[in-house]
């Protein structure tokens, strides 16, 4: 794109041209000659009309571009920013799912320790009355045996003594 500075170089000269254009045909029409001095001059205005409007329309251009690099430039500073809020809302949500997870984690090591308090409850009860009717069997096993054991040696020292 050319420099600011040519764009107004070249602004200058289609001015001086067209004053050139204008004192020229300003003297050709000091002859009269009636279709030439009409053509002459809307050919004047005409090209002068298109000069101007092509000015300005490049003027507008590069009002255009600046502007659009501006809006450029300002799009380009808030995606930087969303980008930046977005990786710390990122960050934050990582560190959540990490803090729910050792919560997750705790919850089950208490319910599976509920539960396995819960089943010893269970079995410690089972145990406790499995071993009192043990005890029980053990001890009337006991004295059943001493019962036996007694009666023998009654009934053996009934039979000797009463032998001749």
């Amino acid at each position: 794109m050319a420099a600011q500075g040519d764009i107004e170089a070249a602004d200058r000269e289609f001015a001086v041209r067209m004053e050139n254009l204008r004192r020229v045909a300003a003297q050709w029409i000091e002859r009269p000659i009636a279709p030439e001095v009409e053509v002459l001059s809307a050919l004047v205005a005409a090209i002068d009309q298109i000069g101007t409007l092509c000015i300005e329309a490049r003027r507008a251009s590069i009002r255009s571009i600046a502007e659009s690099r501006l809006v450029a430039e300002q799009q380009r500073e808030t995606l930087a920013q969303d980008t930046i809020a977005i990786r710390s809302h990122l960050r934050d949500g990582i560190e959540a799912v990490h803090t729910l997870r050792t919560i997750n984690e705790k919850l089950v090591e208490k319910k599976l320790l509920a539960i396995t308090a819960d089943m010893t409850k269970g079995l410690r009860g089972a145990i406790e009355s499995q071993a009192t009717a043990m005890t029980r069997r053990y001890n009337l096993q006991t004295a059943f045996r001493i019962l036996g054991y007694s009666s023998i040696v009654l009934i053996a020292g009934f039979a000797l003594g009463r032998m001749p």
